[in-house]
């Protein structure tokens, strides 16, 4: 989730600048970046359990 939403930013401020969902989408690619890095830990303690 991390990498998808850096991929989805970077596309966004590179190609998407004029257009009219900018916000919205730069809004929804920085909150999956967001619960991504939150989500690291939980996957990196189930690992550890294997």
């Amino acid at each position: 989730m991390v990498i998808l939403g850096a991929i989805v930013m970077i596309i966004n401020v590179f190609f998407l600048r004029e257009n009219d969902f900018y916000d919205v989408i730069r809004g929804l690619s920085f909150a999956m970046f967001m619960v991504g890095i939150f989500l690291i830990p939980s996957y990196s303690k189930s690992r550890k359990n294997i």
